[in-house]
């Protein structure tokens, strides 16, 4: 029955495929391109509210909250993102499902995996509670931004957790399909090269420093070295987050430094690269299938390139927090054997449903499925694109009163004033995107909560 019903919805998918062109057929990064060229304009949102209500909802939202927030349209970033956050739920209700979601649908297991609904994974979860927080910071909106950063943290919590249950079940669901991922080890060699030092896609250093400059600012000292201890940890030779463990190890005795205020840039360097698609035979019961699969090229980074600070004779340079490219890369990376699985299944029941047409629709339907299985075979390259490559952090202790700073990248500088409050925390925001360098300054954060 699924092959005889597969023929009919194939035939009519190939004579239709206008109307499924742009969801199915035309790869996500070509689409991005509209509003990754630039970024703080208001043209890119049009587009991409079009895109809201579709079952890749949920990324174009994460799109629009990050282009609305760098465009200056803080409540309509808010507004994006709470949305966001509401399809995040709806995927945590139906967890229970995520097992036997490998295979979830008829149209993926005959079309590709864009036909299934996109999920955000955890890195991309932890960005939007981030960016949540910095539009709630720049509001001034103290409570808010707290939930934000503890949402973020929990993030990363749930997602170590369950990380490894993930990857045994669909280590699992390959082994029961007669799948060996690591027959194909040497295929994703790229894809290993792109994820670089990176140890699981969840690990966000960037975001924990971000909570870490909050709960400082307002005395939550505990709560502070928590979150710089575990920024070490992910980096544990960085000699900034060293000497800021010790500097909280010394706020906790009631060590605190007088007389100075502390100011921190956090920054966003270029775009995360997007996925490519790769070929490759896959072994079926009728011989090899050539299917394409989403990979990551490190020759698609850019390079690290900090940005330096400059208050008089005093210069500070951004160090690399989180490589975003290297979160992307691993994640795919622990799809991997759920993705085989998908594959092997759709070569085979494409195979399948080409014999079948041949039987019952003679050559032209053979033609016709031949068509389609050509046309469709394409990779799943969605992912949120106007996310940084690279999210960097520096921060410097200053006397009281206003100061000014000197900006440069090795795209462009500005320059700008910041108030520096004794034992407060004046975080300025700073995101390179191509041609444009946006600074925020965001309220200063002292007292307790």
């Amino acid at each position: 029955m699924l092959v005889r019903n597969g023929v009919a919805l194939l035939l009519a998918m190939v004579l239709l495929s206008g109307c499924a062109t742009r969801s199915l057929f035309q790869p996500y990064p070509s689409q991005a391109r509209a509003w990754t060229a630039d970024m703080a304009a208001d043209g890119p949102a049009p587009l991409l509210r079009k895109g809201v209500d579709s079952r890749d909802g949920v990324l174009y939202l994460q799109e629009l909250g990050r282009v609305h927030q760098l465009s200056g349209a803080i409540e309509d970033s808010e507004s994006a993102f709470r949305r966001a956050f509401g399809h995040y739920d709806e995927t945590d209700a139906a967890a229970r499902l995520r097992a036997s979601s490998l295979v979830s649908n008829t149209g993926a297991l005959l079309v590709n995996d864009n036909a299934r609904p996109y999920v955000a994974p955890d890195y991309e979860r932890i960005f939007a509670h981030a960016y949540q927080a910095l539009n709630y910071w720049r509001e001034n909106d103290v409570t808010a931004t707290a939930v934000e950063l503890r949402a973020a943290a929990n993030e990363q919590r749930v997602a170590a957790n369950r990380r490894d249950d993930e990857i045994a079940a669909a280590e699992e669901a390959a082994r029961e399909e007669g799948v060996q991922p690591d027959d194909f080890d040497s295929h994703f060699a790229g894809l290993d090269a792109a994820a670089g030092e990176v140890k699981a896609s969840f690990q966000n250093a960037w975001t924990f420093y971000l909570s870490a400059l909050f709960w400082e600012a307002h005395g939550e000292y505990n709560d502070a070295l928590v979150d710089y201890k575990k920024a070490l940890e992910i980096h544990p030779d960085s000699a900034m987050l060293q000497e800021d463990v010790a500097r909280l190890s010394r706020a906790q005795d009631g060590r605190v430094e007088r007389d100075k205020g502390l100011v921190a840039v956090v920054y966003e360097q270029g775009l995360v690269p997007a996925r490519r698609e790769l070929s490759l035979p896959i072994p079926t019961p009728h011989g090899l299938f050539a299917v394409a699969f989403p990979t990551y090229s490190a020759a698609d980074k850019p390079r690290p390139a900090p940005l330096t600070v400059a208050v008089g004779d005093t210069t500070a340079r951004t160090e690399v927090l989180t490589d975003v490219g290297g979160l992307a890369a691993r994640h795919l990376r622990e799809q991997l054997p759920g993705m085989l699985v998908r594959q092997t299944l759709r070569a085979t029941t494409k195979y399948n449903l080409q014999k079948k047409a041949n039987d019952d629709f003679g050559p032209v339907g053979a033609i016709l499925t031949q068509i389609f299985n050509v046309v469709s075979e394409q990779a799943d390259l969605r992912s949120w694109l106007s996310l940084p490559a690279y999210a960097q952090a520096t921060r410097l202790m200053l006397p009281p009163g206003e100061h000014r700073l000197q900006l440069s990248t090795p795209g462009g500088g500005a320059s700008l004033t910041v108030p520096v409050v004794e034992q407060g925390v004046t975080v300025i925001h700073v995101v390179a995107t191509p041609g444009r360098l946006i600074t925020r300054v965001l309220p200063v954060q002292e007292g307790p909560l």
